[in-house]
């Protein structure tokens, strides 16, 4: 993945090459890199197959500079959810996209979370503020972090613990908007903890001794589950959790290879559909209208262009009240993006969404994040959501 490095850490506006000392481990399934910059010039086009470079010296501030925003992120992104995508709406690569129209990139997950944003597109919205959506599609939010970082997107969609989980390592992340909200309905939220009914698994507290998948280890799943499991009675270190994509749960669970997984629309429904039952609502066990994920941009384009993510912000706002009148718009829209058949569209669950975030809701999960070790320092609220 090409990484090109802005002012943000003093890196100007320069595409930079690392040449590394590298070595891989594992990291239940997925692979880190632990990487020692030893010179900068232009930038890797993959640090998998780190080549020799001429050796031009850099300055010293080039190198601090640029070892810390590249080491953030390869950590970030070691244990994470997948990669962007080549896939998406891909618009001309030019500044300005159909007449007056500024093409924006935004990293989404095709998921029906962010059915707001494709129905904003379609309704005109984002028209209206002069933009013209370009929509790369990631696995997980934690593959879409460093995208932002980079410049390669302007705007993110991820879950809320990825984004702490940045700034906790340093990255000059800012959140500009809510993006989605649960139901508040235990049994019937978008995303829940599910098995099958000979699993033995009745509750949160009955998942200790058990393997449950998820989207992303150490992440969003991990710090509600151990929550659900500990207000439930139960010991929340007593869960083993494996990293399995989300299109890949409902089979794996059928066949028995884990016990439970962590599980999201469309895969709730399709996992009820075929014999499911839900167990666990972590997110209802978090706090009322509690936020998943939010959408963010960097700091660099937050304070380079306010005017840019005033437009998009006020574009969602418009497309989110249009998404929570029009159900049936959404459940529509799901059909095409995400690849859902007309019957799973029609009973799966929809998230809400307001465009406000809830700031009760993210101090419980940031304390929580805190305490399971997911984060090493208390969150900066104040820093994360922008003004």
């Amino acid at each position: 993945m090409k990484l090109t490095f802005h002012s943000t850490a003093n890196v100007g506006e320069k595409t930079i090459d690392a040449k590394v000392q590298h070595r891989v481990v594992s990291c239940d399934g997925s692979y880190i890199l632990l990487l020692e910059i030893i010179s900068v010039r232009n930038l890797l086009e993959n640090p998998m197959t780190a080549k020799s470079l001429p050796a031009t010296a850099p300055s010293r501030r080039s190198v601090v500079a640029a070892s810390a925003v590249f080491a953030g992120m390869l950590a970030l992104t070691g244990c994470g959810a997948g990669s962007p995508s080549s896939s998406g709406t891909a618009a001309p690569q030019s500044e300005k996209a159909g007449g007056n129209l500024e093409k924006v990139s935004v990293g989404l997950i095709p998921i029906t979370d962010v059915a707001p944003v494709y129905l904003g597109v379609q309704e005109g919205y984002f028209e209206e503020e002069g933009l013209e959506l370009d929509v790369q599609l990631a696995q997980g939010g934690a593959a879409i972090v460093p995208a932002v970082m980079t410049g390669d997107y302007q705007f993110g969609y991820s879950n809320v613990v990825s984004l702490l989980v940045a700034q906790d390592k340093g990255l000059p992340i800012t959140v500009v908007s809510n993006g989605s909200t649960s139901t508040n309905e235990p049994g019937k939220d978008t995303t829940e903890v599910a098995a099958m009914p000979d699993s033995g698994i009745g509750n949160a507290a009955a998942l200790v001794g058990k393997t449950v998948a998820v989207n992303a280890l150490n992440n969003f799943a991990d710090i509600t589950i151990r929550n659900s499991v500990e207000k439930a009675g139960g010991d929340p270190k007593g869960v083993k959790f494996v990293e399995m994509p989300y299109p890949n749960m409902p089979a794996a669970l059928e066949r028995g290879d884990v016990d439970a997984v962590w599980t999201t629309e469309p895969f709730r429904t399709q996992i009820l559909k075929a014999g499911g039952k839900i167990v666990a609502s972590p997110m209802t066990d978090m706090a009322e209208n509690f936020d998943s994920a939010f959408y963010f941009t960097s700091k660099q384009t937050l304070e380079k262009n306010p005017e840019l993510v005033e437009r998009f912000r006020r574009a969602l706002e418009k497309s989110f009240d249009f998404a929570g009148k029009n159900e049936d718009k959404v459940r529509a829209i799901i059909q095409d993006y995400a690849k859902v058949t007309p019957d799973l569209a029609g009973s799966i669950v929809m998230s809400k969404w307001y465009k406000d975030v809830n700031m009760d809701a993210l101090k419980k999960l940031g304390t929580a994040a805190k305490e399971y070790d997911v984060l090493k320092k208390n969150p900066d609220y104040d820093a994360l959501i922008a003004k």
